[in-house]
């Protein structure tokens, strides 16, 4: 039940602010931990915007007092990925709560453990990794502690239901979980291929829009050989696989000079307008399928 699972966000950033509202859209009670005030309350409002759900944004309550988490079922940390400021943090939090509250990172970097390394009850530390944005996206990337609280896990899986979420539980995590390192598999091909003057940023993306993505909402990349054979597939793979970017960082990225326009965060609110409307179609066609 929602009010089983009073939340607690800490970091108003990006994601945080999202998260908020996702718990906020499924019924759940929930506060918001900022630095800034009325920056966080406009940040809410922006985000709500994005799903047309201005109620929503006044249903966070947003301070700046840590201590709100005395009064959480579960605290979810989402500040920038530093390991250190993490493990301070939760650390900051453990301080005020129970001793079976479960503590959620949104970290796609560093695994429980690591977390919970300086807490007196680490069990209790869960990775729920989401994909941005989190009010659209409903896939949770889950990581669970070496040996986990089974009533935080409770706990914890009642949050996630709660909100909505589909939970992909990573037995053997590995660094980046499984959304990072496809995308960025395939971010730095996509890149590389414009470094290269294959083809624009504009063309690449129209690739993956009308080609690759369609196909694999259906199927998904491994479930897509049988559509070509596992034969061809090897074959085509023997040709194209030793041509492939393999350098350790991505090229472009982060450099302004040559830098795809579409990257820019002004093409952000129209880059989440289109994703808005393809969920709403993507919803309707899996409806039909049931």
């Amino acid at each position: 039940m929602p009010e089983a699972v009073r939340t607690v966000v800490v970091g108003a950033g990006t994601m945080g602010v999202r998260v908020a509202l996702r718990c906020a859209r499924s019924g759940i009670e929930t506060s918001l931990v900022a630095r800034d005030l009325d920056r966080a309350r406009n940040a809410l409002r922006e985000a709500a915007a994005e799903v047309e759900d201005a109620p929503a944004a006044e249903a966070v309550r947003v301070t700046t007092a840590l201590d709100a988490v005395a009064h959480a079922s579960v605290v979810y940390e989402a500040i920038p990925e530093a390991l250190g400021r993490k493990q301070t943090l939760l650390a900051e939090i453990e301080a005020f709560v129970g001793d079976e509250v479960p503590l959620v990172s949104g970290t796609s970097s560093f695994f429980p453990d690591a977390l919970g390394f300086d807490l007196e009850f680490p069990q209790r530390v869960f990775v729920a990794h989401f994909v941005h944005p989190v009010t659209l996206v409903a896939l949770a990337e889950i990581v669970e502690p070496a040996d986990p609280d089974p009533s935080a896990r409770a706990t914890f899986e009642a949050w996630i239901a709660a909100a909505g979420l589909r939970p992909l539980r990573l037995a053997t995590p590995l660094p980046g979980f499984i959304v990072n390192r496809l995308q960025f598999a395939l971010l730095r091909e996509a890149l590389h291929i414009v470094e290269r003057g294959g083809a624009t940023a504009a063309e690449v993306d129209a690739v993956m829009r009308f080609g690759l993505g369609p196909r694999w909402t259906a199927t998904g990349p491994i479930e897509s050989i049988a559509l070509g054979g596992k034969g061809t597939f090897a074959d085509v793979a023997r040709a194209v696989v030793p041509s492939l970017d393999a350098r350790p960082d991505v090229p472009l990225l982060g450099l302004d000079e040559g830098r795809p326009a579409e990257a820019g965060p002004d093409r952000a609110p129209a880059l989440r307008a289109r994703l808005r409307a393809y969920q709403a179609a993507a919803e309707i066609a899996a409806s039909r399928e049931r």
